[in-house]
């Protein structure tokens, strides 16, 4: 005889078999006993979780010739051919290959006949989302005045693809994803029927990695006594499985809580030398980081760690206070992101690591307060701080603050305004003349601005006839150096606005607020800027 694989011999044939979905079998359960049958039942959740195996158990409870009954014969023709997926009375779609509105339309036309035994005619439909529009709606018309001996069981891993004027006339059932406790006591019964055994670390790694699916956990579980046979042990499971080593993740959050940039480097390039996946390496430490912050909350009861480890965890938990940890995880997490999407994962590793150990500590409010309360009975100065400020431009001794220089000044950041282009060009011109009706402007040998402006000065000059309410004429010539003293416009309007940066750099420097920040959480005036409007 073949081999049977354990998802499919150890299959659930009874309520009470089903593990982790106690709500959904009370239910169902209770459904039964008061004979409250609905007419379609919506069953979702992960994979591997026990819907369909639910499905088909439900449809021999009512459909058993001792039925319907809570506890199903096994025996019956009925019974058999569920079991056996031969039914013509409970019949298993697969909702993925059959998406056309025809495979709806001819499964309407046979829903019309009874059952050829049995009370119920049953549809268990798997993947339901996969329908096409047309065949939800065909769907739809037998949904809405369904025969009384036809019920509909759909089973999906994504509801919120199924159009609501289906999910509105089904009865929803939730199903969880399994814990790994209720996954690792399965296993571990269903071992000893095979006259096996695992320790305890290789339990835990597989119903970790089987994410709360009961058939992933059987199925992997199937892979490693194929691939370790009766030697069985962590570490061989962890090279299976392309984990990497517990010590590892362990020596990294701790070099990560001692500050230790090179302990942590040297993690890294082992992961990295031994082929292990750098994603997986990050997700180890983020969850390690999840457990310490679990045990410092008091959520001791949901961490799944080796005795070792939950030691180790417990010591760590001690050394920072929660939002330290938390803020850990938080940059772990975004760079997780980054190695996800990076062609080079070891550097996106190794900067976010560097990264974690030189972010900030973080204070507690109890701390905060505490301070706040000192600073007001016994006000300090404000310590001193370095921000990285631009240099003024220099104070430039032409005749910048006559009214020539600042009505040409004035004109420039018009044009400036309507033509950008034309005003850039023209504010880096210098006033040689002001007389009217006349402006002479000019600039250096071999500017570019030169070459440029000259194709503009008709636009200019009919912006000058505008703006000075006259017949003016503007002309270039070239700049003599006795010229280089007055400035231009671009100038005049940067020292403008370094005099106003100042003035705001001043005046944060000397904010009370700003003072009291400094002194109560230790900070530094790093860089002042203006917040644009």
């Amino acid at each position: 005889m073949s081999y049977l694989i354990l998802a499919r011999k150890y299959r659930p044939q009874f309520f009470d078999q089903v593990i982790g979905q106690d709500a959904v079998i009370t239910t169902l359960k209770n459904a039964i006993t008061l004979n409250r049958l609905h007419q379609a039942y919506l069953f979702c959740g992960a994979r591997g979780v026990g819907k369909t195996s639910l499905a088909r158990i439900f449809a021999k409870s009512i459909n058993c010739t001792a039925g319907p009954t809570l506890t199903p014969c096994q025996t019956c023709e009925a019974c058999i051919g569920i079991t056996q997926t031969n039914s013509l009375n409970v019949l298993e779609i697969d909702g993925a290959s059959h998406t056309s509105v025809d495979n709806i339309r001819e499964l309407r036309e046979a829903a019309k006949y009874l059952p050829s035994s049995g009370k119920y005619k049953i549809y268990i439909i798997d993947e339901v989302h996969m329908l096409s529009t047309s065949a939800f709606n065909a769907l739809l018309k037998i949904l809405e005045e369904p025969p009384p001996h036809l019920i509909f069981i759909f089973a999906t891993t994504e509801p919120h693809k199924i159009p609501i004027t289906i999910l509105s006339r089904c009865q929803r059932f939730d199903f969880r994803r399994i814990s790994v406790p209720t996954l690792k006591g399965h296993l571990k019964n269903i071992l000893s029927q095979e006259n096996l055994s695992l320790d305890e670390e290789s339990l835990t790694l597989i119903a970790g990695c089987a994410d709360g699916s009961l058939r992933d956990a059987l199925s992997l579980l199937d892979q490693i006594l194929s691939f370790c046979g009766n030697e069985t042990n962590p570490q061989k499971i962890r090279e299976m499985l392309g984990l990497t080593d517990r010590a590892l993740i362990c020596g990294i959050v701790s070099a990560l809580t001692e500050k230790n940039t090179t302990q942590c480097l040297q993690s890294i390039a082992q992961v990295f030398e031994k082929g292990f996946d750098l994603k997986i390496f990050a997700e180890g430490v983020l969850e390690f980081l999840r457990h310490i912050i679990l045990i410092k909350e008091g959520g001791a009861a949901f961490v799944d760690l080796s005795p070792g480890e939950k030691e180790l965890a417990e010591t760590l938990s001690k050394k920072y206070p929660t939002i330290r940890f938390v803020h850990l995880f938080q940059i772990l997490l975004k760079g997780l992101e980054e190695l996800s999407r990076s062609e080079y994962p070891k550097m996106v590793l190794e900067i976010t690591v560097i990264k974690m150990i030189q972010s900030e500590d973080f204070l507690s409010v109890s701390e905060i307060l505490q301070r706040l309360k000192n600073q007001t009975s016994n006000p300090q100065p404000a310590k001193t701080s370095s921000p990285t400020l631009l240099p003024l431009i220099p104070t430039l001794s032409s005749p910048s603050g006559n009214e020539e220089i600042q009505s040409w000044k004035r004109f420039t950041q018009v044009v400036l305004t309507k033509k950008p282009q034309v005003g850039s060009f023209l504010e880096r011109a210098r006033l040689i003349e002001f007389n009217p009706p006349t402006i002479i402007i000019g600039f250096e040998a071999g500017s570019v601005y030169l070459e440029m402006i000259k194709d503009k000065m008709a636009v200019i000059n009919e912006m000058a006839l505008e703006y000075f309410k006259s017949d003016m004429v503007i002309k270039i010539k070239p700049q003599s150096p006795e010229h280089t003293i007055n400035p231009t416009a671009l100038e005049m309007r940067e020292a403008d606005e370094q005099k106003e940066m100042g003035a705001i750099r001043k005046k944060a420097v000397e904010s009370s607020a700003i003072q009291m920040t400094q002194n109560v959480l230790g900070a530094k005036i790093t860089e002042i800027n203006r917040i644009k409007s």
